[in-house]
């Protein structure tokens, strides 16, 4: 029995034993990882001496199929500076993601050209990815927006000449130092990737025609609500039907992404449904009792009680045990109208005052069994197709089933859950589809139960006529000239990289106006690219280096021709000095900024009368915030040798103290002078170069 004991006491001790070494075990290796991870990154990047302050996490994340470890690092300086440097490195030495920043905020224009920051970016590159030299291409650089602490560079890998569309690096540079400031890789090359050969691929107008009869490009109505001016535009757009697919090159089968590449992403491209949408919870503004009780006495509405009996007689959700929460009358400035919104315990609803329909209901504490329940698809849809008819029977037979899959279409932002399945009838409008009406309904898969419901309707909707409109053949050339359509490389499965042609600048929303065969926004109005030029008329020209510094900050005059020696219109100055955030506005808008602002007033809006000295002095006086000062001409002595008239001696005096107009070469302000865009050049470098705006 002494024996037994002992031996079963060694027993017990080992077991202890071995539960303590695990986890130390485990530690000692996080240790070594985390060192190494600590090692690779110094290695490529550099961490000054005293940003002492260290953080760092850890995860698994899925690159290419595969399960990789990350490790996050954050270096940072200590009391109570700002400088900070980022770095997210995986097991590999594999540099992800890298961010830095000095502490300090500088403003003006750059002491580093673009040319001299690519250099800059592609040094970094060879030492971060060296086995992509020669294989990647810049694509962009800050062709689409304008950063004002620096310069962002796209390089795309590039095999047999053609894209490979899911290898993107992105490489930021600050434009006063030349350093790389931040860098992004997420979708690394599976090592031993293959890719397919150019042989046996169809040509491009087979893969065009491909493309319209197979995957299409749909005309449809859009809609957006100017919370402003308090006015709903509705208009139609031809748009591609499916950005997630595309044609194979070889088959001229329609393919789409797999479910495992980062660019299948559910939410990369809602742009055009979300405007359509026009975000109805903003829009739908809660009542005081107050208000409540006078608008009830008024406008005919239904009580509570009668909103919440509907509710409960439309889903047998609400239990007869299930008390209301919480209750408030809502009013839709979409269109004047109201809606009770009822809480219950895990149910709520909302219900059209007036007419008593039902136009949200959502349960939240229903049975979560997993994705595989009792419920077959075509079971779900015969339940939901019965409550619609019961709930909105005259909507209902304007509505069209459409895939809830389809990335144009994402109506709303809660989850799509594993276990319920998802219909959605979008409104048909003169045969074509109105993305921005829709009714929707979740059912949950083990129960069969309608668990979601919303319906989003426009009843005094005007939808403009259709009758004469593009072909879908004419809007699709109108987006391949916009976006380009071509071969390129793209994952399909995991490890299985096919060839295909689609839409090279898929990422962006394109909407073809209809009729006359333009681009447009979200809006419906004709589309403003923020995109930098590439004047053709400015070389030899005494601008020429003034014109291609402010270019390389971010500030231009639009279109192919500087036209240097052109007088310069008042609204093109105007938009020259503001170029960050010109195409922010409309001109109505950009002219209603300028004059809240104190820029301009009402009385001297004149957008195409050519701009003076005298003008110009006055104006950007104002933009710098000195008109009170400028305004008494007797403290000022005039630098200029010519005449200036009093009322523009302060504004000219201070334009020349902050190195902003210095006169002509005889010492003269000239101030009736029409100015030129070549010398509204020279004033715009001048403002922004000598005061840091």
């Amino acid at each position: 029995m002494k024996k037994k004991g002992i031996i079963s006491g060694i027993l017990t001790l080992c077991l202890i034993l071995s539960t303590i070494s695990i986890p130390a075990f485990a530690a000692d290796e996080d240790s070594k990882n985390l060192e190494q991870a600590i090692i690779s990154a110094k290695k490529i990047i550099t961490v000054p001496d005293d940003y002492t302050e260290f953080t760092h996490n850890s995860s698994e994340r899925e690159v290419g199929g595969t399960k990789v470890r990350i490790w996050d690092l954050n270096w940072a300086e200590k009391e109570g500076k700002k400088g900070s440097v980022s770095a997210s490195i995986g097991e590999d030495g594999s540099l992800y993601q890298y961010s830095r920043y000095d502490g300090d905020s500088k403003d003006g224009l750059a002491n580093i050209t673009k040319d001299q920051a690519q250099v800059s970016a592609e040094d970094f590159l060879k030492n971060v990815i060296p086995e992509y030299t020669g294989e990647i291409k810049l694509v962009k650089n800050d062709s689409g927006s304008f950063q004002e602490d620096g310069y962002n560079f796209t390089y795309q890998k590039f095999v047999n000449e053609i894209p490979v569309n899911y290898i993107y690096i992105n490489v930021g540079v600050n434009k006063y130092n030349g350093k790389v400031t931040s860098y992004s890789n997420d979708s690394r090359e599976v090592k031993g990737t293959e890719y397919p050969s150019l042989s046996g691929i169809i040509d491009s107008a087979a893969a065009e025609k491909a493309y319209i009869d197979k995957i299409g490009i749909d005309l449809k109505y859009y809609s957006y609500y100017d919370y402003e001016k308090k006015k709903m535009n509705i208009f139609a757009g031809y748009a591609p039907s499916n950005i997630s697919e595309f044609i194979d090159a070889k088959t001229g089968q329609v393919v789409s992404y797999s479910s495992d590449n980062k660019l299948d992403d559910g939410n990369k491209n809602h742009s055009l449904a979300n405007a359509s949408a026009n975000n109805l919870d903003k829009a739908n503004q809660e009542l005081t009792q107050e208000e409540m009780d006078a608008i009830q006495n008024v406008a005919h509405l239904i009580s509570k009680e009668k909103a919440e009996s509907i509710l409960r007689e439309t889903s047998d959700l609400i239990t007869a045990d299930m008390k209301v929460s919480d209750a408030s009358l809502n009013k839709n400035y979409l269109d004047d109208e109201y809606s009770w919104n009822i809480s219950f315990d895990g149910v709520y609803g909302r219900v059209d005052a007036k007419s008593g329909e039902v136009i949200s209901l959502h349960s939240y504490n229903y049975n979560k069994l997993g994705a595989n329940g009792n419920t077959s698809k075509s079971d779900a849809q015969s339940t939901v197709e019965k409550f619609l008819k019961k709930v909105a029977p005259n909507k209902f037979t304007q509505t069209k089933l459409k895939d809830i899959n389809s990335p144009i279409l994402k109506i709303t932002n809660r989850p799509i859950e594993e276990n319920a399945f998802m219909f959605n009838y979008v409104r048909q409008v003169n045969g074509i589809e109105f993305s921005g009406n829709y009714l929707n309904v979740e059912v949950d898969k083990s129960t069969g139960k309608i668990i979601g419901y919303d319906n989003n309707w426009y009843d005094n909707a005007s939808f403009p006529d259709i009758s004469n409109v593009i072909s879908k053949e004419a809007a699709f050339n109108k987006i391949k000239d916009l976006a380009g359509f071509s071969l390129q490389y793209t994952m399909l499965d995991a490890n299985k990289v096919g060839i295909v042609y689609e839409f090279i600048n898929k990422n962006d929303s394109y909407i073809i106006d209809p009729v006359n065969g333009i681009r447009i926004d979200y809006s419906g109005k004709a589309y403003r690219e923020n995109k930098l030029p590439e004047y053709t008329d400015i070389n030899g020209h005494w601008c020429e280096k003034t014109v291609k510094e402010l270019l390389d900050n971010g500030y231009y005059i639009d279109g192919e021709k500087f036209n240097p020696n052109m007088n310069i219109t008042q609204i093109n100055f105007f938009k020259y000095i503001y170029s960050p955030v010109k195409n922010n506005y409309s001109d109505d808008e950009f002219y209603d900024m300028l004059i809240q602002n104190g820029v301009i007033k009402d009385e001297e809006k004149a957008p195409n009368s050519a701009i003076s000295y005298n003008d110009a002095a006055k104006f950007i006086i104002r933009y710098l915030g000195y008109e009170k000062l400028a305004g008494h001409s007797e403290i000022f002595n005039s630098p200029f040798k010519d005449n200036i008239e009093d009322a523009y001696k302060g504004y000219a005096s201070m334009c020349y103290a902050l190195n902003i107009i210095k006169g002509d070469t005889n010492g003269n302000f000239n101030g009736s002078h029409n100015i030129s865009n070549a010398e509204a050049a020279v004033i715009v470098y001048n403002l922004i170069k000598n005061n840091g705006k």
